[in-house]
């Protein structure tokens, strides 16, 4: 049973790390990060209590990706919430990356989803080809956790206190690969295989920074069980 164990962990280990290189972007043409730019702002927050102490804090974002490069960018129509949520007093401290707020997140797959099939031509219906310059926009949710006693929160632990706040989000831009998507085409066949079409975006976007508001009042019901 150990043994299994010890061989279980040793492959899930080893499944992040192939997703982590994978989406490095060390393929033929430019990393992720410098063919898009993300900008964000918070549409709308719901609040519900985890327990006496905290609160869950579920934010509606507007994401937008430009395409900062010369050449057209393939990317994905389908975008996860999220991979990294930070939250820093000012735009300042986040760019010296002094956060108040940067929990590490942490994925329970059961069961991967079968993933799409791709052509030798990217999908209209799965993706958009974005000109230089242009703009592709999508609704992503994230939440932050939230304290109700200011002397509980520590900082970068995973708690905020009551107060206005930049939130910061880093998006993979890829998500037809672990941890949501069993598929037996890699993105760097891809980028192979549709360079004449764009660059294909498969790594990491970091956003801007955008304002909200934890309020010292709000309406505050029990989080629902998750199944």
């Amino acid at each position: 049973m150990r043994k299994t164990l010890i061989l279980l962990l040793f492959i899930s280990g080893l499944g992040f790390a192939q997703h982590a290189k994978a989406q490095i972007d060390d393929g033929p043409v430019r990393p992720t990060e410098k063919l898009l730019a993300a900008h964000i702002e918070v549409v709308n927050q719901t609040y519900c209590h985890v327990d006496d102490e905290s609160f869950d804090a579920h934010l509606d974002l507007r994401l937008q990706f430009i395409n900062s490069s010369a050449r057209p960018v393939i990317l994905s129509r389908k975008i996860e919430p999220p991979y990294v949520v930070r939250v820093a007093r000012d735009p300042q401290a986040g760019a010296k990356g002094d956060f108040l707020y940067a929990p590490e997140d942490h994925f329970a797959v059961a069961e991967f989803p079968s993933g799409p099939s791709f052509g030798d031509a990217p999908d209209t219906k799965l993706f958009v080809l974005l000109a230089p310059g242009e703009k592709f926009e999508t609704l992503v949710p994230t939440s932050v956790v939230g304290a109700d006693d200011a002397a509980k929160v520590k900082k970068g632990k995973g708690l905020l206190a009551k107060g206005s706040y930049f939130l910061q989000v880093g998006v993979y831009t890829w998500p037809y690969e672990w941890p949501y998507f069993d598929v037996k085409t890699t993105s760097q066949e891809l980028k192979q295989r549709w360079i004449k079409y764009g660059d294909l975006a498969t790594g990491l976007v970091y956003s801007d920074f955008a304002p909200f508001t934890l309020p010292d009042h709000f309406k505050n019901p029990r989080c629902p069980l998750k199944p």
